[in-house]
């Protein structure tokens, strides 16, 4: 029969088997088959452990505040006279001694110790460190603590880690401990002073890692492995050699085993430094720290050493429960993602530091060091690297080329792994492939040799052709330049009709686009559309435009080739004219003056043009409105108001064009087009009657000008393409007017 003491006994081993489960799911399987047929049992089981968490963060918050309180009160007692809790009492002040140990000076103060550097004359004279309890710290806790420093220091004997040489007690009965003085620098320090690359990095890191790792093998969990505990010394041949210091709050990974006394932390208790502790030690619900809480605060310590900064920083001074909280809902970014999120000046000096530049360093940390790093800091202890030897094999492999555990095998990676590693094999094994290919190439080809002689003849009677057709093709193209460069020559000269039967007697394919070439081609067509003959016009106008391709688009935008061969293209090429729209807006837009937007706008708006294209060319209609007084009020407000009409804006379009109509330079071309307009607004409006006597003012002013141009009576410059426009208009006015309304 199982008395009561052992079932408290049991209940207490699986509460803490339950606790000591990172992973949920685990820790539900166990308990389904401790308590597989005991139902109120595991419901009682699961509510202790939903407990143990805010148990633990209320002693925790308690402690905080109660340590708060005691340093208010020690503030106020300084103040007022009293001494300060680290004070040096006269028999441990510098040049006193201590046993066979003189005093020399104080280089350092722990939690529960004061640390001075003092010389041993017999049976040796050397220089020492000795660690002495402080005044106040003689609590039955502090005294075994202190004692479990020194059985961990006496059991260890590894070159990595401060060796113990003594122990004692002063006369006033507080503990000290002789140990080796280690001078140097902390590890971090050390590296960014001395401009230590990656590599040196990492080497010293894994000889950090062995020493630990010795401290494991022995028992020992260091719990506080951080920066100021890891000095870098040199050997005597001046190779850098880190040492482990501080085991004051080491744990035996098997109880009882440092000390006699029983060393009991209590439920609100924390050690260790917080930005470097394990998820567990900070989690006050955990009873059980083993040595993988130390491979996690390896992981942020080479973190450091890649990047100069600890993966999480927090928010000022936060308790240790919400450090924890902060801890478990973050995602720790990759140590390349962390650089690379620097400003430029922060991350060059932590490049500068390291001896590379900025992007050296983020390419040589992404990948492996990245995996490695969060391997060792995962969150849960079953997904980290399970000793601190694992994480130092890992590194190794990492420095040659390996491949690593701690991200997924894919074929290519191993793959470039291997060829970093065995470069001369697989140099010399490419080399020999390389030569058996070419072996195979060269038998197969003077095997091939006689059937091939037919297809390379064939080859090379095509070569010989395309070789011909080419000599054609440019022989063509240097007479057509020839013929252009004459053409030029005749226009210069005046002689249009020479220079015109010149050019129909080239080919216009045959003529390659120049700047030369687009003056020919706008001379000839501006000389046949001035002369009606548009449909002669039309080809030189396409010409003209591929040459202008090659042009300037702000030159391009000061001339008057966009409505001169627009205007032509919208009246016998619509497609082309729609194709050309289209290149024009994608290509001159934005335009740099408001007169230049006139003439693009004026353009574009020649026929009917789609919404999305139209709403492109908002910021040229704005642009237009300091037009004036570069460009006439007529011309300026015949082009608002046909973007009004495009827009079916009819009522405001109309109004812009009666109020263009009161120019008093009004050219009849341009009154031609408004009148257009307004024919095509009123229609859109209902208004047939006034669209059909609009229209028919158009044509009437159309047919009577006989291709002259007038300000009211007074004869004025003409520009054919101007009387295109208003032809082009009165052509869509009348399709859209109802033919039935008389004219």
């Amino acid at each position: 029969m199982t008395g009561a003491g052992e079932d408290v006994a049991l209940e207490s081993a699986i509460y803490q088997m339950a606790l000591s489960i990172d992973d949920p799911e685990v820790c539900r399987r166990f308990l389904d088959r401790v308590y597989a047929s005991d139902g109120p049992a595991r419901a009682e089981m699961e509510a202790l452990i939903g407990s143990a968490g805010g148990s633990g963060r209320y002693f925790s918050e308690a402690n905080e505040h109660k340590q708060r309180l005691a340093r208010e009160f020690a503030d106020e007692q300084g103040q007022a006279g009293a001494p300060a809790a680290d004070d040096v009492p006269w028999e441990d002040a510098p040049g006193k001694w201590l046993g066979g140990y003189r005093l020399v000076r104080r280089i350092g103060a722990g939690a529960t110790g004061l640390i001075y550097e003092a010389e041993q004359f017999q049976p040796v004279r050397r220089r020492v460190a000795v660690k002495i309890l402080r005044h106040g710290m003689d609590s039955r806790e502090i005294l075994a603590r202190f004692e479990v420093e020194r059985q961990a220091l006496a059991m260890m004997d590894h070159p990595g880690i401060a060796k113990v040489l003594d122990a004692g007690s002063t006369e006033g009965e507080r503990p000290y401990l002789v140990m080796e003085l280690v001078e140097g620098e902390k590890i971090t320090d050390y590296c960014d002073h001395r401009s230590l690359g990656l590599t040196e990095r990492i080497l010293l890191f894994i000889q950090v890692c062995q020493a630990v790792q010795h401290a494991h093998q022995k028992g020992i969990i260091h719990r506080d492995i951080k920066p100021s505990n890891v000095l870098v010394t040199h050997r005597p041949d001046d190779t850098p050699f880190p040492k482990i210091i501080d085991f004051g709050i080491a744990k035996a990974a098997d109880s009882q085993r440092l000390s006699k006394q029983t060393v009991f932390t209590s439920h609100d208790q924390f050690f260790g430094t917080p930005v470097y502790a394990s998820p567990e030690q900070l989690d006050f619900a955990c009873l059980d720290i083993d040595t993988r809480s130390d491979v996690y605060s390896l992981g942020v310590l080479l973190y450091e050493l890649l990047t100069s900064m600890t993966p999480i920083s927090p928010p000022g001074a936060v308790s240790i429960t919400r450090l924890h909280e902060i801890m478990q809902d973050a995602d720790f970014l990759r140590p390349s993602e962390r650089l690379r999120g620097l400003d430029r000046e922060e991350l060059k000096s932590i490049a500068d530091d390291r001896g590379v530049d900025p992007a050296q360093l983020v390419h040589a940390v992404r990948g492996d060091l990245d995996w490695i790093v969060l391997r060792a800091m995962e969150k849960a202890r079953s997904r980290r690297y399970q000793t601190v030897n694992n994480l130092a094999v890992e590194l190794e492999r990492f420095l040659h080329d390996q491949p690593i555990s701690a991200r997924p095998p894919s074929r290519l990676y191993l793959m470039r792994k291997f060829v970093r590693r065995n470069r001369m094999a697989v140099a010399l094994s490419s080399i020999i492939v390389l030569l058996l290919v070419a072996a195979l190439a060269g038998t197969t080809t003077l095997y091939n040799k006689a059937r091939q002689s037919s297809a390379q003849e064939s080859r090379l009677r095509q070569v010989a052709e395309a070789a011909r057709a080419e000599e054609t093709r440019l022989r063509i193209e240097a007479d057509g330049r020839a013929t252009v460069a004459r053409i030029a020559f005749l226009l210069h000269q005046g002689k249009i009709d020479e220079a015109d039967r010149l050019y129909r007697g080239a080919p216009p394919a045959s003529v390659g686009p120049s700047m030369e070439a687009a003056s020919v081609f706008r001379s000839l067509a501006g000389w046949h559309a001035e002369a009606g003959r548009y449909d002669q016009a039309l080809p030189c106008f396409q010409l003209l435009i591929q040459a202008n391709r090659f042009d300037d688009p702000n030159k391009i935008m000061q001339g008057l080739d966009l409505i001169a061969s627009g205007s032509v293209l919208a009246w016998l090429a619509p497609e082309d004219y729609r194709a050309y729209r289209t290149e024009v807006i994608d290509t001159y837009l934005p335009v740099e003056g408001p007169v230049e937007a006139e003439r693009l706008l004026k353009f574009c708006l020649l026929a009917p043009i789609s919404p999305p294209e139209h709403r492109k060319l908002r910021e040229v209609v704005r642009q237009i409105d300091f037009a004036i007084p570069q460009t006439p009020p007529s011309w300026v407000g015949l082009t608002r108001s046909l973007d009004l009409l495009r827009s079916g804006d009819c009522m405001n379009s109309l109004i812009e064009a009666r109020e263009a109509l009161k120019d008093a330079e009004l050219k009849r071309s341009c009154e031609a087009s408004i009148h257009a307009v307004m024919a095509m607004a009123e229609k859109g409006l209902g208004q047939g009657r006034e669209a059909a006597s609009d229209l028919a003012t158009a044509r009437r002013l159309i047919q009577e000008a006989h291709g002259e141009d007038y300000v009211g009576d007074r004869k004025v410059v003409v520009y054919w393409f101007d009387w295109m426009v208003a032809k082009l208009l009165v052509a869509e006015a009348a399709a859209d007017v109802p033919a039935g309304i008389p004219q």
